[in-house]
């Protein structure tokens, strides 16, 4: 009896035991797998760190966009927006304000130079983010503005000329520059040459264009010159046109054996009111037409003296209305000089 009240004994023992162990696992067991503790945080992200505006005209002005993006789990304060040099600015949604997560602003960054010349700015973002990109670099070039009068062609030879007849060309102006460029003055320096449908005191606007007509009319045989100036004071220098040319009598032939050929032309009259015709004509198929008469004539007919022996050329016939509107060219009308 007394060897089962020890053996009883000592298993209770071993059972009490066994029970503290569990209760100490189990208490360990909650404090590892218990909840955790969750934390949540705004994350600033930048579209670009720069911006290159590369060169500009003063007085235009350049954009770009910045996105500015919250990646993080909670709200995003943006509290201030700033840009160290006044030729830069940023414009969008006003702050302070706030971005929520998987959200973004679009804000303008814009260049307007005021000067020539190199300028370079940084934008400065302030909010509660930490450890996140806080400013953008920007750089740009200022280019002064200016006009610039493109003549073409810079020159014209008109060839012989019968005295007494009229050859026109045309001749476009074009500004190439970055602001109005003004025609306050048209000069002819020069006798037997003239220009038409060009007025003093009209504007080319940047990269506009205007066809004129510059004509010759010998009055006596020999060479002549002339030079064509357009005066403008948004250009240092006048922009010039040379123009030659020989006039020679109609009795004259270029060699005993050849003879002076005359192309007779006729049309139908306009059915709309119109105060005249034009006569155009060009050399070769494929090249543009030049105008013959630098007034529109009132007459059905005309008479070319200006070809050459063994040619062939090309003519059509506008209408010109009182305003001086032309309609579209006529048909063509082809004539091949004979070589004799």
């Amino acid at each position: 009896m007394l060897a089962l009240r020890e053996i009883s004994t000592s298993t209770r023992s071993i059972t009490c035991a066994a029970s503290l162990l569990l209760l100490v696992l189990f208490a360990v067991g909650c404090a590892s797998y218990g909840p955790k503790q969750q934390t949540t945080q705004s994350s600033l992200t930048l579209s670009a760190r720069a911006f290159n505006f590369n060169t500009v005209v003063v007085g235009h002005t350049a954009t770009q966009t910045l996105k500015i993006s919250n990646t993080g789990t909670s709200p995003l304060q943006i509290s201030a927006l700033s840009v160290s040099r006044k030729e830069f600015s940023i414009s969008g949604p006003s702050v302070p304000r706030t971005i929520l997560p998987a959200n973004s602003l679009a804000y303008v960054v814009a260049f307007a130079p005021t000067s020539a010349g190199s300028a370079s700015a940084t934008v400065d973002i302030t909010s509660d983010a930490t450890s996140v990109p806080t400013s953008v670099s920007l750089v740009g070039s200022g280019e002064k503005a200016f006009a610039d009068l493109v003549i073409t062609p810079a020159s014209i030879n008109f060839g012989n000329l019968v005295l007494n007849s009229t050859k026109t060309e045309n001749v476009t102006l074009q500004n190439t520059g970055d602001i109005n460029l003004a025609i306050q003055g048209v000069t002819v320096a020069g006798s037997g040459f003239g220009y038409s449908d060009l007025s003093p005191g009209f504007s080319l606007a940047p990269n506009q264009k205007v066809t004129f007509q510059v004509w010759f009319r010998p009055k006596v045989t020999g060479p002549a010159s002339a030079k064509v100036s357009l005066l403008s004071p948004n250009i240092s220098s006048a922009g010039t046109l040379s123009l030659t040319g020989d006039g020679v009598s109609s009795t004259s032939s270029p060699s005993p054996t050849s003879t002076q050929h005359t192309v007779h032309l006729g049309w139908d009259a306009s059915t709309s009111q119109v105060v005249g015709y034009r006569v155009y004509r060009r050399e070769a198929s494929v090249s543009s037409f030049s105008a013959l008469n630098g007034t529109a004539i009132a007459s059905l007919t005309y008479d070319d003296a200006t070809v050459s022996s063994g040619a062939t050329y090309y003519y059509v016939v506008t209408a010109v209305d009182a305003s001086g509107n032309e309609s579209v060219y006529s048909n063509e009308a082809t004539a091949v000089i004979p070589t004799s």
